[in-house]
């Protein structure tokens, strides 16, 4: 019997809304560490915040533009991570821990290329590297001595990040949840010392901040190391298995993670052209958008958690061959997604007065503008949360790494890049609105990715074996 549109929608919802039981506890059980792991990080990230923004607005504006080199870093490194984080989930529902152990062991090689090519980078030229973000002066001269000075935690973080990731694919999420929680610690602590001068250590500052950082990730490496080896998970392989020969395997891997790689480059490299319009704005631009992210991230992190716990569940459903179940899976993961954005959008206009009023030693300007800014940010988070798990969360984990790209970054380069540019060097618009703009591709990305996902082509079971030789387990 032929059914109304309307009636095909009613259907569609309650099957988006119908979480039973054993599903929700599978969610809590996978999201949950990894929300509590990132709400205490960027809590943590608020105080490091306030720390450096005591310093004024000139050190504030510094180490939030140095940064964006290092978040360009931090997405090449999570795209070769994320996109090989697709086999080993779905190997880990396949039950195939060799496979699982040789996916980590090429995203350990490609990782230790990103890094090296990024210290390289950050090291021989970080003068004309940070002359992209900002003008000379005070606030240029600060930012260079932070971006040399904390290159040492690129490796560290690339490698601690490939564990990290494979303990999450075999569902252990509650062991990075150890490990960042002491890493955010120490450099909190360390931090304190070393900024101001506590403990018996010299004020140093921004450079202070840096060094606190590479220790931190230090930590960080040295606990995920030892919960992979010490417990003996898929993420403690030996050195034959991370590196085993099968060239039929590195092709197909490959060929699914590249786009990968590119998508969240690419969009790195998006989100840094908004910071370099930024930067030709002046420090009160930079600083208030800066608080902004730290502010947006704190509540943020609930959809973070959901996206990396809907890759983990659609990809070991997948890897067990299960389609059907996965397809309702991520229509369940988009709806609680989006009612969550809603809610968060609730809670970040309650919390952000409270918050920005901490931040007393930036200038007024700078408040009144991250009000605005927030304002914006917490109307478009219901949206922003759909396509986060839409696809990173689901078309990545099915292997549509390709479609994936063209949809995040197309929409990118092709709406909000331009428009922002436009925004800021054709008609001059504040900050506030120019931060608006990049959020149009948003609206593109819905209403593409919808009538994707509903046709179902991303539902790759990407562990059936073709023609690749066995890999043996100890």
């Amino acid at each position: 019997m032929n059914r109304s549109p309307f009636a095909r929608a009613a259907a569609f919802l309650r099957t988006c809304l119908c979480w039973d039981r054993p599903f929700a506890k599978w969610v809590a059980a996978v999201a949950l560490p990894i929300i509590l792991q990132e709400l205490i990080g960027s809590s943590l990230h608020i105080i490091d915040s306030l720390m450096v923004s005591s310093l004024g607005d000139a050190a504030y504006s510094a180490v939030t533009q140095a940064n964006r080199y290092t978040f360009v870093f931090q997405l090449f490194c999570f795209g070769t991570v994320s996109g090989g984080a697709i086999f080993m989930s779905q190997y880990w529902g396949a039950r195939d821990i060799p496979r699982m152990r040789h996916a980590m062991g090429i995203s350990l090689v490609a990782v230790t290329l990103i890094s090296a090519l990024f210290i390289a980078g950050a090291l021989l030229f970080p003068r004309q590297i940070i002359s992209w973000f900002l003008p000379d002066g005070a606030s240029h001269e600060m930012a260079v001595t932070y971006l040399v000075a904390v290159t040492p935690s690129y490796y560290l973080i690339a490698l601690s990040t490939v564990y990290a990731m494979c303990i999450k694919a075999g569902e252990k999420t509650y062991i990075p949840l150890i490990a960042g929680v002491a890493s955010i610690a120490t450099n909190t602590l360390l931090n304190y010392a070393f900024i101001f001068g506590h403990f018996g250590f010299p004020a140093m500052g921004v450079y202070g901040a840096a060094i606190a950082t590479d220790i931190a990730a230090g930590v960080q490496l040295v606990i995920v190391l030892a919960f992979a080896y010490g417990k003996r998970l898929p993420a403690g392989a030996p050195l034959k298995q991370l590196f085993a020969r099968d060239r039929g395997f590195v092709r197909r891997f490959v060929k699914m993670v590249v786009p990968v790689i590119f998508n969240e480059g690419l969009w790195a490299l998006g989100t840094t052209m908004y910071g370099v319009y930024y930067g030709r704005m002046g420090d009160v631009a930079v600083a208030a958008t800066g608080i902004c992210s730290t502010i947006d991230s704190l509540v943020w992190v609930f959809i973070f958690g959901m996206m990396h716990a809907t890759a983990i569940i659609i990809g070991k459903t997948l890897g067990a061959g299960r389609k059907e179940e996965a397809y309702l899976y991520g229509k369940r993961m988009i709806a609680g997604a989006m009612a969550a954005g809603a809610a968060l959008g609730v809670v970040l206009v309650a919390i952000r007065l409270p918050i920005l009023s901490m931040f007393g030693g930036l200038s007024p300007e700078v408040i009144d503008k991250a009000k605005i800014i927030l304002l914006f940010s917490a109307a478009t988070m219901w949206f922003r949360a759909f396509n986060c798990i839409n696809v990173v969360g689901i078309l990545r984990s099915g292997g549509d790494t390709v479609f994936s790209l063209l949809l995040d970054v197309g929409s990118m380069w092709l709406v909000g890049v331009p428009l922002a540019a436009v925004a800021t060097f054709v008609f001059h618009w504040p900050v506030e609105y120019v931060y608006l703009c990049t959020f149009a591709d948003e609206i593109v990305k819905i209403a593409i990715g919808v009538p994707h996902y509903i046709g179902r082509k991303w539902l790759n079971n990407i562990t059936e074996k073709k023609g690749e030789s066995v890999l043996e387990c100890d």
